[in-house]
């Protein structure tokens, strides 16, 4: 079909790669994914992992040598270095990271046990009754076809946006968290916000451009 990473597309993602031939050549010359997701989301128990701070990719690494399917989401934004500026990939929703094991619950299947000994990986995601808290497959694929199809590419977004105060509530109105209530905590340069958002139960920071919030009473 294409040199894309292998897997799981639904039905209607195959045919609308097909109809559009330019897109397809768009991502052979400019991957938006720099990782490699798994062959397939269904068939496999999906779980949550929370990992040391900027160690994700050293994460993704261990838990792939120790066997378990991983999946990683990324957001492509702007930065300067050493004044150029350019397009980086970082993990869309940092600290986190989706494992997927085979045969969970089962003889001789996976467990979630050797994930503790893993470099890079503080703990698992875990209910109010301490059982780790599962993923249903077809969010992941929904999220993998969003990522592929450019949603999470905030370099095509403008620069400029709204002034927020710190403290100002602001519902997120594009990318992944859409719908979700934050707090703002700083005014960034060039148009772009810090807000403190509640994700699986933990509080994380997360910059964005400003025009991808809104105030809750114009999301209303």
């Amino acid at each position: 079909m294409t040199n894309l990473p292998r897997f799981a597309l639904s039905a209607k993602a195959q045919e609308l790669m097909q109809l559009a031939p330019d897109l397809v050549s768009q991502f052979r010359e400019v991957p938006i994914l720099n990782h490699e997701p798994p062959e397939a989301f269904e068939g496999l128990t999906w779980f949550v992992v929370v990992c040391n701070p900027k160690c994700e990719r050293r994460a993704q690494l261990g838990l792939r040598r120790a066997g378990y399917q991983t999946y990683l989401p990324q957001t492509k934004r702007w930065v300067v270095h050493a004044r150029k500026k350019e397009a980086r990939e970082n993990p869309l929703f940092p600290r986190y990271l989706f494992v997927g094991l085979r045969g969970y619950g089962q003889d001789n299947g996976q467990d979630t046990y050797r994930m503790d000994g893993v470099q890079g990986v503080e703990s698992i995601v875990r209910n109010e009754s301490r059982r780790p808290v599962q993923i249903p497959p077809r969010l992941l694929a929904r999220l993998l076809e969003r990522e592929l199809a450019g949603e999470f590419d905030f370099t095509r977004l403008p620069e400029t946006g709204p002034e927020y105060r710190p403290g100002e509530m602001v519902r997120l109105s594009k990318g992944a968290l859409a719908g979700m209530v934050a707090e703002v905590s700083a005014m960034l340069s060039k148009g772009r916000v810090e807000v403190l958002v509640n994700f699986m139960g933990n509080v994380t920071r997360a910059k964005m451009a400003a025009a991808e919030v809104q105030r809750l009473e114009a999301a209303e």
